[in-house]
């Protein structure tokens, strides 16, 4: 191929040279082409984020040893899901009002306006899990600031999402509640046994206090009452411990990991468009116009159509080989 290529280069110069000016008007003309239709396409801007979901059956508060771990491919999955949902695309299309961003209001078919918007949807974000097992969302837009918007909102859906899961504030605030009932009964029982204690004079624990109750059958009448009371207040207390400990197991969850995602790449607002600069694309379309537009010039020199090698073997055909 080296040899065909160097054996013919001095007729591909001769014929480069003979059509030049034919090369460059043709490669001008594509080369405007190429212009008009990169200037006229829109600027968009692209925001990249890459997060992984935490471990949705670890993470549960419920547990003893619950903690916040990477999640497995099913919490990928569950992830991946939700934000292909339709509940999640109708949150975006009425948050941001992209219908009547989009100009699809007017259109009298409510099925062309759904499909119309989920082709725009199908462009604005794509969602696809790497190889890394992260999941990869895209953002695209016209406007830098609804871009970092998109990417924030969806963000926030996607960690209450795994949060609604998880239920790690849920599960606090049951616990404050449970303390707080449990609170009010405990002071409501030392309040009646403390009123049975100074009327009566019964301390169970007293074996003295025990004997000088014989002769009180009032206070005999209260004593079985009273031990009964104890003992519930003391596995009251038992369980109020037991209720701190848990209290504050799941403070410290909450406080080590306040949000329930991996985020390795956060949402953020672009500064420049998605892609190279526009010089860049109309100067490679440009040297691709020339460089195509000589291609085409070679390969019908070599197939004989060109006028110069069609006529320059009918004269070879004339003349008689000496």
């Amino acid at each position: 191929m080296n040899r065909f290529f160097i054996a013919h280069l001095p007729a591909y110069i001769k014929v480069i040279r003979q059509y030049g000016w034919r090369i460059l008007l043709v490669s001008v003309g594509l080369s405007g082409a190429f212009t008009v239709w990169w200037l006229t396409r829109p600027i968009e801007y692209e925001c990249e984020i890459e997060l992984v979901p935490p471990d949705l059956s670890m993470a549960s508060p419920l547990l003893r040893e619950a903690a916040l771990v990477p999640g497995t491919a099913s919490d990928l999955e569950r992830v991946y899901s939700y934000l292909h949902s339709h509940w999640l695309r109708q949150a975006l299309i009425d948050s941001f009002h992209l219908y009547k961003r989009f100009g699809l209001e007017d259109l009298p078919s409510p099925a062309r306006r759904a499909r119309k918007m989920k082709r725009i949807l199908d462009r604005l974000v794509t969602v696809q899990i790497t190889r890394n097992s992260t999941l990869l969302i895209t953002v695209r837009d016209t406007s830098a600031q609804l871009t970092y918007d998109l990417s924030i909102f969806l963000v926030r859906q996607v960690e209450r999402f795994c949060k609604g899961i998880i239920r790690m504030q849920e599960a606090l605030d049951e616990t404050q509640n449970q303390l707080k009932e449990l609170t009010q009964e405990i002071r409501a029982l030392e309040a009646h046994l403390s009123e049975l204690r100074v009327k009566y004079r019964i301390f169970p624990a007293q074996e003295e206090n025990a004997r000088s109750l014989l002769g009180s059958p009032e206070a005999l009448r209260y004593y079985d009452q009273v031990l009964s009371e104890e003992t519930r207040l003391r596995r009251l207390q038992e369980a109020y411990a037991r209720l701190v400990e848990e209290k504050l197991r799941r403070e410290d969850l909450l406080r080590v990991y306040p949000q329930s995602l991996f985020l390795i790449q956060p949402p953020y607002k672009p500064l420049y468009p998605a892609g190279p600069e526009r010089w860049v694309l109309i100067l490679l379309s440009a040297l691709g116009s020339i460089g195509l537009t000589i291609f085409l010039v070679l390969y019908a020199y070599h197939v004989g159509l060109l006028p110069e090698k069609r006529s320059s073997e009918k004269l070879a055909e004339l003349v008689p080989p000496q």
